[in-house]
C-alpha cells in the first residue's frame, strides 16, 4: 500500500481506498449532527470508528475540493447511507473495525468493507447468513481467512447497493468459484458486483465492491 495521499479525485472505473488508524487527522472538524450522532452512541469503539470515518472523508474531500471540511455538504440517503451532496462528487464508503479505519471513493457506487479476524463461531454464522455453497465451503476449510473473506465481500457488495443490510442479506450470495486475481463475483439477486480483497497485517480484511470491475484501484495506506 502506498502511503501518499493522492490528489486525483478518482474517476469512473477507478477507486481510491485509504486505510488509516481510528485516531487520524485528530484536528479535522465534523458537523455538529455528526458529533450528536456519536453522542448517542453506547459503544464507545463504535463512536470512536464513526467519528475517525468521518474525519478521515472530510480531510481528503476537502483536499480534493479545497473547502473547509466543517462546510462539506455530507448528508445521508433514506437507508442512512453518507454521500456528498452534488451530482458530480465522487461516492464512498466507510468502513472500521478495531483499530483502523477505511473508506472507498470511486466516480460510481462503491461499497467497502473491513473486518479485523477474531474468534468466532463461523459455522453458526455462515449457516445463518451465507447461502449454502458459501457455507458448505467454510465448513470444508475451518479457516478463518475464508470465512472473513467471504463475510467482507459480501457486506462491500450490500453497501455498494445501498439499499440496506435488512432488505439484502438473504438474497446475496458470495460466488467464490468465480474469482479472479483478487477479485470475487458477488451476486445481489440479478446483479451482480465485482469484489476485490486484500489482507493486510495483523489480519485485516478489505473489501471494495463495484459494479464494473475497476480499471484502476489506488491503495493508500496512512497508518
Amino acid at each position: 500500500m502506498n502511503k501518499a495521499v493522492s490528489l486525483l479525485i478518482p474517476g469512473d472505473k477507478e477507486v481510491a481506498v485509504f486505510l488509516a488508524r481510528v485516531d487520524v487527522f485528530p484536528e479535522t472538524l465534523v458537523s455538529v449532527e455528526e458529533t450528536s450522532r456519536a453522542d448517542s452512541m453506547s459503544s464507545t469503539a463504535t463512536r470512536r470508528g464513526f467519528l475517525s470515518g468521518r474525519r478521515l472523508v472530510r480531510n481528503l474531500l476537502s483536499r480534493w475540493f479545497s473547502v473547509d471540511s466543517i462546510n462539506l455538504p455530507i448528508r445521508l440517503s433514506s437507508h442512512g447511507r453518507p454521500y456528498l451532496d452534488g451530482e458530480s462528487y465522487p461516492r464512498f464508503s466507510i468502513s472500521h473495525s478495531g483499530d483502523l479505519v477505511m473508506v472507498a471513493f470511486s466516480g460510481e457506487e462503491v461499497g467497502a468493507d473491513l473486518e479485523l479476524e477474531r474468534s468466532l463461531d463461523m459455522t453458526a454464522l455462515s449457516s445463518r447468513f451465507f447461502s449454502d455453497e458459501e457455507a458448505r465451503l467454510v465448513s470444508e476449510q475451518e479457516s478463518n481467512e475464508t470465512f472473513f473473506r467471504l463475510w467482507t465481500c459480501r457486506e462491500a457488495a450490500i453497501k455498494a447497493d445501498g439499499r440496506g443490510m435488512a432488505k439484502l442479506l438473504g438474497l446475496t450470495k458470495v460466488n467464490a468459484s468465480c474469482q479472479q486475481g483478487d477479485c470475487l463475483n458477488v451476486e445481489i439477486g440479478n446483479d451482480i458486483w465485482m469484489v476485490s480483497h486484500r489482507v493486510v497485517d495483523p489480519a485485516y480484511h478489505l473489501a471494495v465492491a463495484t459494479k464494473k470491475r475497476s480499471s484502476l484501484i489506488r491503495w493508500c495506506d496512512l497508518r
